[in-house]
């Protein structure tokens, strides 16, 4: 309450301040009123407060003139840089509100940098140079706002209820994939249960989360396997499966040129399953800058 109440104080010292500049400036309370939209006698009540909380004159008033006091001149060359300066960085603001300008700070799992935000950001990266972007790669679930990102990428039911949520990609189909090395001498697995038998690589978002589960399509239904994976990881499962660790679960799209080549043979393939999309999101519709509604509009689907 306090708070509120010592906001409110300032705002109107502001404001009385601003009035006493103008009145100055214009020399007249009747052409300073019709620069801010109201009356000579609001603007007089304006100053005079102001008169009244310093207990000093600022201004003498006569029928026919106004001119600040000694003391009212030396108020006026002491503030008036700093209203300036205010009025200065607002003016920036708006124009940046204009001109697609600044930093967009967005958090997304590397997954999605490579699949979805590298790939659509491309082209605004040119046509507009003064836009700065800052992706951050993390498969931990954020707070996008307590940790001061403007936006996060993650898959669709990941996004949190409360946040706007934009369509920015097709669904994302995933699959097991592993090295001929690795699978040499082994049972192939033709069922999800024999999948138990084998090494298999788990990623685990969070350290009070457990690692992620394996989904498959199975007659048209989702089934999930928890894998125990004797390796787990944080970050993305490739490097660890092309040193022919072990079984992983990857985005299909990241190894599909590795299968066509044989350097990676695929587990399970007829049940690869489909997720949804991958989604931007953020907490407000409001009040956005150009840059990041520049942004928003490049990844959008």
């Amino acid at each position: 309450m306090l708070e509120t109440l010592n906001s409110i104080i300032f705002m109107q010292n502001l404001n009385d301040l601003r009035t006493f500049v103008l009145v100055v400036e214009q020399k007249s309370f009747t052409k300073a009123g019709e620069k801010l939209g109201i009356s000579a006698s609001a603007v007089s009540h304006c100053v005079s407060n102001l008169e009244d909380r310093l207990n000093i004159r600022l201004l003498n008033r006569t029928t026919r003139s106004v001119s600040p006091t000694p003391d009212g001149l030396t108020l006026l060359n002491d503030i008036s840089p700093y209203l300036q300066a205010i009025d200065l960085s607002v003016q920036k603001l708006t124009e940046n509100q204009d001109t697609p300008k600044g930093t967009v700070r967005i958090n997304a799992s590397q997954i999605a940098i490579e699949m979805v935000v590298l790939p659509k950001i491309a082209p605004i990266l040119s046509q507009y140079p003064q836009i700065q972007l800052e992706l951050h790669s993390e498969n931990r679930f954020v707070d996008i706002v307590g940790e001061g990102f403007d936006m996060g990428v993650r898959l669709g039911d990941d996004v949190a209820k409360d946040m706007v949520a934009v369509k920015i990609s097709q669904p994302l189909t995933a699959t097991l994939v592993a090295t001929p090395n690795y699978l040499q001498n082994k049972e192939i697995p033709k069922q999800i249960n024999e999948l138990d038998h084998h090494r298999l690589i788990g990623l685990r978002l969070g350290a009070d989360r457990n690692p992620i589960a394996w989904d498959f399509c199975v007659q048209g239904k989702t089934v999930s396997y928890q894998p125990e994976g004797q390796l787990i990881l944080n970050t993305d499962p490739m490097p660890a499966i092309k040193n022919h660790l072990g079984i992983g679960f990857m985005p299909y799209f990241m190894v599909e040129k590795e299968l066509k080549s044989g350097e990676l043979i695929e587990i399970l393939g007829e049940l690869r399953i489909t997720y949804e999309p991958f989604y931007a999101y953020y907490p407000s519709r409001k009040h956005h800058s150009k840059a990041f509604e520049v942004v928003l509009n490049a990844l959008r689907e």
